[in-house]
């Protein structure tokens, strides 16, 4: 009797052993798991903190290129403003101009005058797209030389006199 309560220990104790085994080699299989997982999570946290970070530079880099191309257009829209106020402008002893009115009643004056300005906004188109000034452009000292269309960006040492 007392032999196999001895037997049955050990077989318990094997049973019990075996059963801790098992468990110390599945838990430290979840544990490599679970370092492999880690690792990619930090590998992933670092590659979402260098994206937030870019998208965050480009974010400023949106913004100044939007002041700058607001600043633009406020600039474009002065400068139709003025144009459109050179046109629709009410002289004291003319009136209202009508271009056409005046066209019907000198053509050649007003298809010369026409031509000089289509030149100079050409020109002005020119200088915009990288066209270097002339000589004659930089020292203008007379207004019927002077590019009238863009007289800030073709003629920058002349001012006009309003």
């Amino acid at each position: 009797m007392g032999l196999k309560i001895t037997l049955i220990m050990i077989v318990i104790m094997g049973v019990i052993t075996a059963g801790f085994y098992w468990y110390y080699r599945d838990s430290q299989a979840k544990i490599a798991v679970l370092n492999e997982n880690n690792a990619k999570l930090e590998i992933a946290v670092a590659t979402q903190e260098q994206a937030i970070g870019q998208l965050r530079s480009d974010i400023k880099l949106t913004g100044k290129i939007i002041e700058e191309t607001n600043r633009s257009l406020a600039a474009a829209r002065k400068q139709v403003t003025e144009t459109e106020y050179k046109f629709n402008k009410t002289s004291k002893l003319l009136g209202e101009r009508d271009i056409g009115r005046i066209a019907l009643a000198k053509p050649g004056p007003v298809q010369k005058i026409i031509n000089n300005g289509t030149l100079d906004m050409f020109r002005c188109f020119e200088i915009i797209s990288g066209s270097p000034l002339t000589e004659k452009e930089v020292n203008v000292e007379k207004k019927s030389k002077a590019n009238t269309s863009c007289p800030s960006i073709a003629n920058p040492n002349y001012i006009l006199p309003n």
